[in-house]
């Protein structure tokens, strides 16, 4: 029995032997001479390069779409929030800017308040007659001692008289009105005369005393004369002078008014003529202003 297991066994021993000594024979043609191996990376890299590929074209596409898409959602809610606080801010510049004028005209106006003028009240132009362009209403009225025949002014001159009122508002009626009239002087000369409103941008020379010393830019001040506008108001000044009227006894003369009527916002309204008249700076030796 003992004889039958040993003979069984060698078969194995043999095999092992035999494997060995290949192994060995193997290793020792490797470390002489170098086996070609480039067939196998070849065939690996053909294997896998397509995979890595749509691999890598996979990752570039969701990068992409997350990028120019998903990524891009919160940054378009971004820009319009910051589109709408521009608008904002450009808003709020504008009105920033408009409350500048408008403190620099009130400013202007109350300082005019206190040369002298009389007592007034100032008041804002609301509103202008599309179909009578020679007439605006203002915000104030009988409640702050506005009525017939109060003089209206600007600044920079004489902008009309008062003709209607309520309680809180007026209408105006501007002094190029074709039924308007101011007794003015020459604001050199002294002579006295009468402008009378055209119904368009200028007023028209109706009467004087001496026309023959008249020459363009001359300036017209009110002269008190007609008991609405204080003395002393600049008015308006000569643009033109043409020949004799029919009759020869007048020039065409043409003023522009020295106040901007076509961009009038706040005015002011002389509700009590005061006690002595505008002095004109030029009889005083002062600076016209």
């Amino acid at each position: 029995m003992a004889r039958v297991i040993v003979a069984s066994k060698r078969p194995v021993w043999i095999v092992l032997t035999v494997a060995l000594v290949i192994h060995i024979g193997l290793i020792s043609l490797q470390g002489r001479r170098r086996i070609d191996t480039s067939f196998v990376r070849v065939w690996i890299l053909d294997s896998l390069a397509p995979m890595e590929k749509l691999a890598d074209r996979s990752l570039y596409g969701v990068r992409y779409v997350w990028g120019r898409y998903i990524g891009l959602i919160g940054v378009y809610d971004e820009n319009q929030r910051l589109k709408q606080e521009t608008g904002e801010l450009k808003m709020q510049m504008a009105e920033q800017r408009e409350a500048v004028l408008e403190a620099q005209r009130v400013r202007a106006l109350i300082a005019l308040q206190d040369s002298g003028i009389g007592k007034s009240v100032i008041a804002r132009v609301i509103g202008r007659d599309p179909a009578r362009s020679q007439t605006v209403t203002i915000d104030k009225g009988t409640a702050h001692g506005l009525r017939p025949d109060t003089a209206v002014i600007t600044p920079s001159g004489i902008v009309g008289r008062v003709i209607h009122s309520s309680n809180f508002f007026s209408i105006v009626q501007l002094i190029v009105d074709s039924q308007s009239a101011v007794g003015v002087m020459v604001q050199t000369t002294r002579h006295q005369g009468i402008l009378r409103g055209t119904g368009g941008r200028d007023l028209d020379l109706d009467y004087i005393d001496d026309d023959n010393d008249l020459k363009e830019g001359d300036i017209f001040l009110s002269s008190g004369q007609d008991r609405i506008y204080p003395k002393g108001l600049s008015v308006g000044m000569i643009t033109s002078i043409g020949g004799r009227r029919a009759g020869g006894l007048l020039k065409t003369v043409q003023v522009r008014p020295s106040a901007d009527l076509g961009r009038l916002e706040e005015v002011l309204c002389i509700t009590e003529r005061p006690q002595v008249d505008i002095v004109d700076p030029t009889q005083q030796g002062l600076p016209n202003p």
